[in-house]
């Protein structure tokens, strides 16, 4: 069996012509010339099946003497030589169980079944032409007796556990040995003459004579000792496989990082690299290859960012290895922080948004603590929420540097509660750009008619808080100067609010009033009215 081309051996083409000679078994009555043919391709294989044995043994040994000169570069490979060889062993005794009932079946007790290498499980020259027998023993409707118990017909089980052997002896090879292992080991259906399916097990026993379903187990019992040769072979070959030539080595030192903060440590590994300078490693660094291992690139944004990679080598023996690699760097703005101690500010009832960094430490390093206050960590930072207001949340940064966290920075920031919001209308221009109206300054009806809702919100626009309005009035006075009163649910202005603003004219003046709004805090606010005149 080869890994490559696999050209028919004489002993494959003398087993294929046994399939041919299969087909004219179509009488009862065999020639006599046929079984001597049959017992003499029998005898050639078990002759071929010895020296394989032979060969195993060596291999054994083998590993052996391998495994006790490098134990841990043996281990893998010596526990599936070991594997094999059960799995071997296993079904060959089982073929040599299916021989033995057909022999003492056929010849009772005058039946040979002598373990002997020259003379193994044959029957008798007399009843070697035995029609019956196999076809009971493999394929026959009911169990068969045998030596006091009854044996259920073991064609299906032989052919599955045939399968099953290929299938291991695949897993424990490379790809280029499975065809040649499918082909040896196939066990397809065929047609008879009638054009009707055939299963195998079915052509093996069924109608055959005795000697030729033994000869065709004994071929499947050579070919399972000359395969477990030939991987064994191969697994000793791959204890070495792995092993690469170099002819360049040189020192590297490969620092955790060369920017140290006062208190950290350095940290190094210094190793031996060993190259071979004749065979070029092939790298590629998020899909792209590079020139002479050296990967370099622009710096733009800001932030920490992963790569990752493959190695190519190709072994000794030529088959490709790939190594995956990844890695992460990080990059900061070239700037100082500067603060002004006055402006550090948390507002009560929201989530203060809160950056913090460590030059030379990884954001994933960097941890916080905070006192009156909740922390919630994001994305970009923490989201800090202070609990009392008038006392101070003094934040400490810890970093993790060599597996060891540290205090790097203090620092406290006052506590003050949200400043009320203001109550606006929203209108929308001659753009159909929505805009905001606080009062104070005339307004042209064109734009206020336009309007349907108050809304709340700070003056302060580094302040992104929303306010949800929760009712409101509008105050408007009639002829006689009396106020009418207009209440609504909500931010939004009804019907009867509309038709006032519709009715204002020149000069006019109305007010928004008793506004009511709750923030993120959950506090309710009344704001401040709003003065509405007319252009």
């Amino acid at each position: 069996m080869s890994a490559t081309n696999c050209p028919e051996t004489p002993r494959q083409k003398m087993i294929s012509m046994m399939y041919l000679v299969y087909t004219a078994l179509l009488a009862l009555n065999v020639s006599v010339e046929i079984l001597n043919g049959y017992s003499l391709v029998d005898g050639s294989l078990r002759k071929s099946i010895q020296i394989a044995d032979a060969r195993n043994v060596n291999m054994k040994a083998k590993f052996e003497d391998l495994a006790a000169q490098n134990p841990a570069k043996t281990k893998e490979w010596k526990a599936k030589a070991e594997m094999l060889a059960a799995k071997s062993d296993s079904l060959y005794e089982y073929i040599n169980t299916i021989k033995r009932y057909i022999v003492v079946l056929i010849d009772g007790e005058e039946a040979n079944v002598d373990k002997t290498k020259d003379n193994y499980l044959q029957v008798s020259d007399e009843k070697r032409g035995d029609l019956d027998v196999t076809g009971t023993v493999g394929v026959g409707e009911v169990d068969f007796p045998f030596e006091g118990q009854k044996i259920k017909p073991v064609g299906k089980t032989l052919k599955a556990n045939i399968r099953s052997y290929a299938d291991f002896v695949k897993s424990i090879t490379d790809t280029t040995k499975h065809k040649s292992i499918d082909e040896t080991f196939a066990t397809p259906d065929g047609r008879g003459h009638d054009g009707e399916r055939v299963l195998w097990e079915n052509s093996v026993f069924e109608g055959m004579p005795a000697v030729a379903t033994l000869t065709m187990l004994s071929k499947v019992q050579n070919d399972i000792r000359n395969t477990e040769a030939e991987i064994m072979q191969y697994l000793i070959n791959q204890i070495d496989a792995g092993d690469f030539r170099v002819n360049k080595i040189e020192a590297l030192v490969i620092p955790d990082s060369k920017y140290l903060i006062k208190g950290s440590k350095y940290h190094a590994q210094i190793v031996l690299a060993a190259t071979d300078s004749t065979r070029p490693l092939e790298i590629e660094v998020n899909g792209k290859p590079i020139v002479n291992g050296i990967y370099e690139f622009g710096a733009g944004a800001t932030g920490k960012f992963d790569y990752k990679g493959k190695i190519k080598m190709k072994k000794p023996s030529g088959e490709e290895v790939i190594y995956d690699f990844t890695s992460d760097y990080t990059v900061g703005e070239p700037s100082a922080t500067i603060s002004a101690d006055m402006m550090n500010v948390f507002y009560a009832g929201i989530k203060n948004p809160l950056s913090v960094s460590v030059p030379g430490v990884a954001a994933r390093d960097v941890k916080i603590d905070i006192t009156n206050a909740k922390q919630v960590q994001t994305a970009k930072g923490w989201d800090i929420t202070p609990i009392q207001v008038g006392r101070e949340a003094v934040v400490t940064v810890y970093a993790n540097m060599q597996g060891k966290s540290q205090v790097v920075a203090k620092k406290a920031f006052r506590v003050k509660p949200l400043p009320p919001p203001l109550a606006k209308i929203e209108y929308t221009n001659a753009q159909g750009v929505k805009e905001k109206y606080k009062g104070g300054t005339a307004i042209a009806k064109n734009l206020l008619i336009t309007a349907n809702r108050i809304i709340a919100e700070l003056d302060d626009a580094d302040l992104d808080v929303k306010y949800r309005v929760l009712s409101f009035s509008l105050n408007s006075f009639d002829s006689m100067g009396n106020t009418m009163v207009d209440m609504a649910q909500g931010s939004e202005l009804t019907a009867k609010q509309k038709q006032v603003f519709s009715r204002l004219t020149k000069g006019k003046t109305v007010y928004v009033s008793n506004v009511k709004a709750k923030g993120p805090d959950n506090v309710e606010r009344t704001l401040p009215p709003v003065e509405v005149k007319i252009k």
